[in-house]
């Protein structure tokens, strides 16, 4: 089969390691020239490099995606370095604290909407003037299927990926006249460090349970997750547009992603270490 993207150039955030390493490396094998952002300049060049060596062709470009005149700045460098920008996929992200929202602290619910959702935002709106005049362009943000089901723990990320479902909605509704589609992917549980605080509260219990969470009997892997944006990215998907895809492995085919044993057990062991420390149990469940 042909490459599916030569000729393109994709601008990735979060590109440094996990999800978006994996699609950086997989839309460079289809043929596109990867911009590779990420706010850790060492893991942006480690995964450029890594392209550079089998023959595709990347930059590594350092940004903060909160911050919108670094993000303004990666596209003009891309644009510098390439000519164009046909794809992008807004990735960057960063975990939860595993609380339900009466116990959430503020500054994990601000730093958690910042990076989520307003660094999708100010991506979205960096890229779509170059879109417009291109009139052509494909915008993809990784969502989650926490954006599509409650879950009782994590309501900072469940509200982020909500927004963002939301965002790529608008951008198709409204500027799909323009040649833009959007879409908003939706990933179940993959097996990457971004789960390191799933590990450290659950322990090895912990990946049983979410393997147990799919039909399928495993987590996605980040390969699994590049394969569905190297898709939609191309013109094979040419109409899909406004809609949150999901990648879950049939996770929530079968009801909620976390009303099971692994938050169940959380929530005993929480209540546990409340009842030391004199504090009120918090009960979700009956």
């Amino acid at each position: 089969m042909e490459p599916r993207l030569t000729g393109r150039t994709a601008l990735i955030t979060g590109a440094g390691s996990g999800i978006g390493a994996a699609c950086a490396k997989r839309l460079a094998a289809e043929g596109a020239k990867v911009a590779v952002v990420d706010i850790v300049g060492k893991d942006a060049e480690s995964t450029a490099a890594s392209i550079n060596a089998s023959g595709g062709e990347a930059i590594a470009l350092v940004a903060d995606v909160t911050q919108a005149a670094q993000v303004e700045a990666a596209f003009v460098e891309t644009q510098r370095r390439f000519g164009r920008v046909d794809v992008v996929l807004a990735n960057a992200g960063v975990t939860p604290r595993l609380l339900p929202v009466g116990d959430c602290p503020e500054e994990s619910w601000r730093h958690v909407l910042d990076v989520n959702l307003t660094g999708v935002f100010l991506t979205v709106k960096a890229a779509l003037p170059i879109m417009r005049r291109q009139k052509r362009g494909v915008l993809l943000a990784t969502a989650s299927m926490a954006g599509l089901v409650s879950s009782p723990v994590g309501i900072e990320y469940n509200v982020s990926k909500t927004g963002v479902i939301m965002l790529m909605r608008h951008v198709a509704h409204v500027y799909g006249p323009f040649g833009i589609r959007s879409v908003a992917v939706c990933p179940g549980w993959v097996d990457t460090p971004f789960l390191k605080p799933l590990w450290d509260a659950f322990g090895p219990p912990g990946r049983a349970a979410l393997r147990a969470s799919s039909p399928l009997g495993r987590m996605a892997t980040p390969e699994d997750i590049a394969a569905s944006v190297a898709f939609l990215a191309s013109d094979d998907a040419s109409f899909i547009s406004g809609v949150a895809f999901p990648v879950d492995g049939a996770t929530m085919a079968g009801g909620p992603i976390a009303s099971g044993p692994l938050v169940r057990g959380y929530l005993a062991v929480r209540s546990g270490i409340r009842r030391l420390r004199g504090k009120p149990e918090v009960k979700l469940f009956p």
